[in-house]
């Protein structure tokens, strides 16, 4: 039987050609979902600004070793490169990720600022007090049991290490109607199950970090939770029938139910989009 690794691992490595078409474009590099404010003019700022939003709370100061958990293709570690003096170091499970996150890196020249790896966050070989900054941007998702990756990127932080976790989160119990959508939305994206605010916020404490603070990002980021949910609607007949002739994996057909649902989820006040951080 596939790894719950393994399963990430293909999820990534099966829709990466979708999220360059539909999401990221080669433009941010982005696979999460974005920041909307007054003057945010359209998707890829919005994408942007996200990065800039947790950067923000962080208040990076030059020299810092960043630890970005769960990486994808880069965007977010080759934008803190950009942007500050910084080094940063990126983790995923997905050797497609990988190779481009590495390709990119030396397309903009920071491959002396910014490495790539292939490595779990719940058990990473870095040793302890490594980081001053962990980076979780829609990757702690993946994580069956959330707690361990906060016990992990607590024992790699040093002393003074500041978190940052952005993703989504459900915002009360699932309802019975709710559990068909519910079940569509984690089984696309691969995830065994989405932590409710509340919990997270606890076990972040019963971590150890101090001074805990989370952001309620839910209407800044449904502008994106539309437009994955348009253009799903718009691809979804196309899938079916290249599902159908065995044109596409099921992996990218569940992917097309989960971009649908995510956005119901959001509507009905079931799930919502968040920043915790906090401190070692």
């Amino acid at each position: 039987m596939t790894s719950q690794l393994e399963q990430i691992a293909e999820y990534y490595d099966q829709t990466q050609r979708l999220y360059k078409a539909f999401w990221h474009r080669d433009k941010s590099y982005a696979i999460h979902y974005g920041y909307w404010d007054i003057k945010t003019k359209n998707h890829q700022e919005a994408l942007l600004n996200q990065n800039r939003f947790m950067a923000d709370a962080l208040k990076i100061h030059p020299g810092a070793k960043i630890l970005d958990a769960g990486c994808g293709i880069g965007g977010s570690a080759l934008w803190l490169a950009k942007n500050f003096d910084v080094h940063v170091i990126g983790i995923t499970l997905s050797r497609g990720q990988l190779e481009e996150a590495r390709k990119l890196a030396n397309n903009h020249k920071l491959q002396e600022r910014v490495e790539f790896g292939a490595q779990d966050y719940l058990h990473t070989n870095f040793a302890k007090n490594s980081f001053d900054i962990v980076w979780g941007l829609e990757s702690v998702c993946h994580a069956k049991r959330k707690k361990e990756f906060l016990t992990e990127a607590y024992r790699v932080l040093k002393p003074g290490g500041k978190i940052v976790v952005a993703d989504g989160f459900l915002k009360r119990d699932v309802k019975d109607s709710e559990e068909e959508i519910y079940k569509d939305f984690i089984d696309g994206f691969v995830l065994p199950n989405i932590a409710k605010v509340d919990d997270f916020k606890k076990w972040m404490k019963e971590a150890d970090f101090k001074n805990v603070k989370f952001w309620d990002n839910t209407e800044e980021a449904k502008p994106s939770s539309r437009i994955m949910y348009r253009r799903t609607l718009l691809f979804y007949p196309l899938a079916k029938a290249f599902h159908r002739f065995g044109l596409i994996s099921d992996v990218v057909l569940k992917n097309s139910h989960a971009g649908i649902a995510q956005y119901k989820l959001v509507k009905k006040g079931a799930a919502g989009y968040g920043v915790f951080y906090g401190e070692k």
